[in-house]
C-alpha cells in the first residue's frame, strides 16, 4: 500500500505530490522519498505566492521569479541572474 506525500525542491518550495512505499519489513511504515514531507500544503495560494515547507510547516512566500518563466530556458537565465556566483562558477570552469 502506497502513502500520498508531498515533494519539495531543495530550496523547500513546492513541487507536487508522489507516493512513499510501505516497508515490507516493518507494516504501517513508510520509505518517504526524498524532500518529501507526509503535511499537505494548503489547499489553495494566489498566483503571486508558492508554498515553501520549512521545516515544520508549510508557509506561503512570495512567487520566485523564475516559478513564472515558461521555458526551461528563461528559467535558466532568471536563475543565472539572480545567482550571480553559480553564473561565475560556470564560465570560470
Amino acid at each position: 500500500m502506497d502513502k500520498i506525500v508531498y515533494q519539495t525542491d531543495q530550496a523547500g518550495f513546492y513541487q507536487g505530490q508522489t507516493s512513499a512505499d510501505e516497508s515490507p519489513l516493518e507494516p504501517g511504515v513508510y520509505h518517504l522519498p526524498a524532500r518529501c514531507v507526509e503535511t499537505p500544503p494548503p489547499a489553495t495560494w494566489e498566483d503571486s505566492q508558492w508554498p515553501r515547507w520549512d521545516g515544520t510547516t508549510w508557509r506561503l512566500v512570495n512567487r520566485p521569479k523564475a516559478f513564472d518563466a515558461e521555458d526551461p530556458v528563461d528559467k535558466l537565465k532568471a536563475f543565472l541572474t539572480a545567482n550571480p556566483d553559480v553564473a561565475n562558477l560556470i564560465t570560470t570552469a
